[in-house]
């Protein structure tokens, strides 16, 4: 993204469509002049008076027919900014016709057209912000429900990048030894002890892996937790989902084993989204090679859930397996739910289970409440990221991974500075791309191509 960052910017930063409220930022080193020239000659002289942030009425003239309108400026005339530039927040009646007045006549007066995201590049480019940071704010703009704004929110406020610089912090701190020591080779000194430098670099594999592993499989969305439907073959797992989904689309037979792949249906409830999946019947015995390939494939979705609802038919008592499944622990979060209820009720009770019926709608409501609930008080989504963050992250992550595992035989082998201090430094470079601290124009124009104008 080439974009001169000393140019006055102007755009409308609030949703379009008509509001009690509209603002229209401007942002650069003639902020404050090109406002100026748009205010009638009485108002003008009210500007620039502060060095500090301040507010001022002011009426602001525009072209025919609207001529003036009467407006709140919200100034900051230093780099205490967003932006870190002198900027001016035009504020008025959230009019389109009004705001594009306005826009236009600020553009008059020097100012040009913001690209998408202009705003949060320059915050970046000035240091205001890393990387994982002004994707928060795309994050935050996007969520589509209250999950998705805490994940984005907490990643704003640098809760993923405190620990992605603490480890980078760790590895400069690993490299400024090694460099010591290559610097004075000829000396007798010992700059940093193996088993340390050893048990460092696997301390930091390990958190760099697991980070990895929270930024996998995030395709579905921002902090969008999975539930599994499981249980054995047949036991009404589909048209449980057909029920929760408010018709979904999966196949419905009485033939043992008809669902051979998953389906997944975005759920949104009690103020809680979630991805709803259904998958194949848990086969107690493995046939063949189909089989076996759909239960691996099952066994991949319920191990990445955040939580299961295991379905139990009440039509008859558990089996063995299901007795089995209902005494050993979870290593997920799970709900018990009896279906088919309005063919008979439980045979067997089981304690804390949600009876339910897809036919009749018996209690489909609990059940979606209890989800919500668990996915709620079980913080079930803590950790997660803004999925764009994600997709950006986990191949830098890898690689910062694989560097530390080729250095940690060099390490055991005695081998020398220069051959850890080679791959350290490259595990450097590629955590330093996921903050920001080393980056191209064509990274930043793939993440702030993304972002709306005016923001």
């Amino acid at each position: 993204m080439s974009v001169d960052v000393e140019d006055t910017v102007a755009a409308i930063a609030t949703a379009p469509g008509s509001a009690a409220r509209g603002i229209v930022r401007v942002s650069g080193r003639e902020a404050l002049a090109c406002v100026a020239r748009c205010c009638s000659p009485e108002t003008r002289t009210q500007l620039g008076h502060s060095k500090g942030s301040y507010r001022s009425p002011a009426k602001i003239q525009t072209a025919p027919p609207i001529s003036e309108v009467p407006v709140d400026l919200f100034v900051w005339p230093t780099e205490r900014s967003f932006s870190r530039q002198p900027t001016v927040e035009i504020h008025t009646i959230g009019s389109p016709p009004l705001l594009g007045a306005i826009l236009r006549a600020v553009c008059d007066a020097g100012a040009r057209l913001a690209r998408p995201g202009e705003f949060t590049l320059r915050s970046f480019l000035a240091g205001r912000l890393d990387l994982p940071q002004a994707e928060a704010v795309l994050g935050v703009i996007d969520a589509a429900n209250q999950t998705e704004l805490r994940v984005a929110l907490e990643q704003a406020a640098g809760g993923l990048s405190g620990v992605i610089e603490g480890l980078r912090q760790r590895l400069l701190e690993l490299l400024a030894h090694l460099e010591a020591g290559m610097d004075f080779v000829d000396e007798d000194i010992q700059f940093i002890e193996q088993e340390h430098l050893q048990s460092e670099l696997t301390s930091i594999r390990t958190q760099l892996t697991d980070l990895e592993v929270r930024f996998r499989d995030r395709g579905q969305g921002a902090g969008t937790p999975r539930v599994v439907l499981r249980g054995a073959p047949n036991v009404g797992k589909s048209s449980l989902f057909n029920a929760l989904a408010d018709g979904g689309s999966a196949l419905v037979s009485d033939a043992s084993g008809t669902t051979r792949d998953y389906l997944a249906q975005r759920i949104q409830c009690e103020g809680v989204t979630f991805q709803l999946i259904d998958t194949a019947g848990v086969e107690e015995q493995i046939q063949d090679s189909l089989v076996a390939s759909v239960q691996t494939a099952m066994q991949a979705q319920w191990s990445n859930a955040h939580l299961e609802l295991f379905c139990l038919d009440a039509t008859r008592d558990p089996t063995d397996w299901e007795q089995g499944q209902l005494s050993a622990r979870s290593p997920i979060p799970r709900l018990v739910v009896r279906t088919k209820a309005d063919v008979t009720f439980p045979v067997m009770s089981i304690a804390g289970a949600i009876v339910t019926s897809s036919q009749t709608g018996l209690g489909l409501a609990a059940l979606k409440l209890a989800i919500a609930e668990r996915l709620t008080q079980g913080n079930a989504v803590r950790g997660e990221v803004v999925s764009c963050t994600a997709a950006r992250c986990r191949d830098s992550l890898r690689r910062a991974t694989e560097r530390i595992s080729a250095a940690l035989p060099w390490v055991a082998a005695a081998a020398g500075e220069e051959l850890i201090a080679v791959e350290v430094r490259a595990a450097l470079d590629e955590i330093g791309q996921i903050v920001g601290a080393v980056y191209t124009d064509d990274i930043l124009d793939q993440i702030f191509s993304r972002f709306c104008i005016g923001k």
